[in-house]
């Protein structure tokens, strides 16, 4: 996949990759018909890389005697590789008979084929899992101020989680590729931070006037969808009393939120948490639904900018990258349930299809892909 982003990380050093291994299949044709089981075109970034390795796919297909026979003249040698560059210079023209000349320079040993192809591979995974997480980042960027933008924010989530789960398959981890933990740092939200905490403050508002709402509201929403954390404290406040079945109204709300230390650990005082708990005849499930969507925009943003970090910090291995993308999508998913459950939607049931998994790997040194067992939440 030539995806053109800007700012690629280890650009340098991916097209070092690419080219080692197209040398390598011009030197030695015969290693595309282990090489070819598992990088496909598209893995390649650069586009004339890519129209060359397509025009070997189609020759060799042909039963080009380069391949198909154990001991190739030179003469078809020579031949390949001119067969190969004119197919591919139809597509790019970049490619000429002196590019091809520098590929086969550029490989530093042909029996090398299959470890450069892994590297070609390995870039695919970075610039996938990085094109998809700017896709989500651009899709919240456009669901603001939308009562219908959740939808394309969710379809864009469901797309990376599949993109994931198709990578999973294609790539097992090095046996000292351990997985990192990885720290989540909240990005800077595109968002009208005001006009959430207004509605923050709405919710509570009329919640503490109808408490009989919190029992259900307590199922789908948690003290963390709030931006504000005095509505944090102050919801906790709440759903602590409902979940004791002690009274609620104002002034035993500014009580327990005393007993939870807030008003010594904030600038809130009696007065602000009462103002916030003022009389109120909205309705708690409609701006409860409101609370856990501004939520939901603000994980993804998270989730999106998190994971472009991962794609680009290098130091990460494909398994590395590949599972804690995973992980970090997963706290996208477990919102997204809960506001289907705010909407009052029933989750979708899991397959249970089982899984095909490959063949066990029985050396390192072989020229299969990679195949990971982590496979990423999705919500329809």
């Amino acid at each position: 996949m030539s995806t053109g982003l800007q700012g690629l990380p280890g650009r340098e050093v991916i097209v070092m990759a690419e080219q080692a291994l197209l040398g390598a299949l011009l030197i030695q044709p015969r290693t595309l018909t282990a090489v070819s089981e598992w990088l496909e075109p598209e893995h390649f970034y650069l586009p004339h890389h890519t129209a060359l390795y397509s025009a070997m796919h189609h020759i060799a297909k042909a039963g080009h005697p380069a391949v198909t026979e154990d001991r190739p003249t030179a003469e078809q040698g020579l031949e390949w590789v001119q067969q190969t560059t004119a197919r591919g210079a139809e597509e790019a023209p970049a490619l000429t008979p002196s590019y091809a000349h520098a590929l086969i320079n550029a490989c530093p040993q042909p029996l090398h084929a299959a470890a450069y192809g892994r590297m070609v591979l390995a870039g695919h995974v970075r610039r996938t899992v990085a094109e998809h997480a700017a896709r989500l980042g651009q899709a919240v960027r456009e669901s603001r101020g939308s009562d219908t933008g959740i939808d394309l924010v969710c379809a864009r989530a469901d797309e990376l989680a599949d993109v994931l789960e198709q990578l999973t398959r294609r790539w097992r981890p090095h046996p000292g590729s351990l997985p990192r933990t990885e720290t989540t740092t909240p990005s800077a939200q595109n968002e009208d931070i005001d006009g959430r905490v207004l509605d923050e403050r709405v919710f509570l508002s009329a919640v503490t006037n109808r408490p009989a709402a919190l029992t259900e509201v307590r199922t789908y929403l948690r003290a963390e969808d709030f931006a504000d954390p005095v509505h944090q404290q102050i919801f906790r406040a709440l759903a602590a009393l409902d979940h004791r079945g002690d009274p609620i109204d104002p002034v035993v709300v500014v009580w327990e939120v005393q007993q939870r230390g807030v008003f010594a650990s904030t600038p809130a005082t009696p007065d602000d948490v009462l103002a916030i708990c003022e009389r109120s005849g909205a309705d708690p499930a409609y701006w409860a639904a409101r609370v856990i969507r501004h939520a939901l925009l603000s994980t993804a943003t998270d989730t999106a900018a998190h994971t472009g970090r991962l794609a680009a910090d290098t130091t990460l291995t494909p398994h590395q990258l590949i599972s804690a993308s995973c992980r970090t999508l997963a706290n996208l998913t477990a919102i997204r349930l809960r506001t289907r459950r705010a909407q009052g939607q029933v989750a979708p049931r899991q397959s249970t299809e089982p899984r095909r998994r490959p063949p066990p790997v029985t050396s390192r040194r072989t020229a299969s892909p990679p195949s990971v067992q982590i496979k990423p939440f999705r919500v329809r």
